[in-house]
């Protein structure tokens, strides 16, 4: 078995074992240098850290090389001196909110999401993905977002749904694979990019004020078994 079935069976047979809001959605490329490294780093705080580089796209994309769409960009953890500048302003609130307080999660990709005026460029979405340091943690960070999830979603602007989905992350020192939480904020189906980019923030703000409400628990149930059933997105759209 692969750590990342692993990583979904622990979720599966755990806190969110009825879960209908986590689906499984792969990205490619989604692949990090030295994932020990990182999350070694990350447990760190008084480790030292190389400077990262950090270049702004006209756009808005914080990356290596300071150009739009998908680039490599540094790794960096909240004891970094460059953190906060690492994050992508319309992301921030979420990247903060799980990385701080009772969530502490790790995450290993943001993005604020881009409108992009080239016409060669498809726009990107608002997204955070998180990488569980553990079987258990994944199962509680899971079920606690989904929680998060189903309790926002009344509340989000209707040209916006918020998705919760699991994939690999490749290690490109050592080749293996980890499984990962993404959080993301899409258009809705039918919403056109320009309602979705003109009240992401407002989405964002949502879903913010609901991750401080929750926390990662041991053993306690996704928002599909307990009982928040606010309207999430059709998996099967997804």
């Amino acid at each position: 078995m692969t750590s990342t079935e692993e990583g979904i069976t622990a979720g599966v047979n755990g806190p969110f074992a009825r879960c209908h809001t986590l689906t499984h959605r792969p990205r490619f490329p989604n692949v990090m240098p030295d994932v020990p490294e990182f999350l070694g780093r990350w447990n760190a705080p008084g480790a030292p850290r190389r400077a990262a580089r950090l270049r702004t796209s006209a756009d808005g994309n914080i990356n290596t090389v300071g150009l739009p769409g998908i680039h490599e960009a540094d790794d960096v953890d909240p004891a970094h001196p460059q953190w906060r500048a690492a994050i992508e302003e319309g992301v921030w609130p979420l990247v903060d909110a799980l990385t701080t307080g009772d969530w502490r999660l790790a995450t290993y990709d943001s993005c604020q999401g881009h409108a992009y005026d080239s016409a060669s460029l498809t726009p990107g979405w608002r997204r955070v993905g998180v990488l569980p340091r553990t079987r258990d943690e994944f199962a509680r960070a899971g079920a606690a977002l989904c929680r998060s999830v189903r309790a926002a979603a009344p509340d989000v602007p209707a040209p916006v749904r918020i998705t919760l989905s699991t994939c690999d992350l490749t290690c490109g020192r050592t080749g293996r694979t980890y499984p990962v939480l993404d959080l993301g904020l899409e258009p809705s189906p039918g919403a056109g990019a320009d309602a979705y980019f003109a009240t992401v923030d407002a989405a964002t703000a949502v879903l913010t004020a609901r991750l401080l409400g929750r926390r990662p628990v041991a053993d306690e149930p996704c928002g599909c078994a307990g009982g928040e059933r606010g309207p999430v997105s059709d998996p099967r759209r997804q």
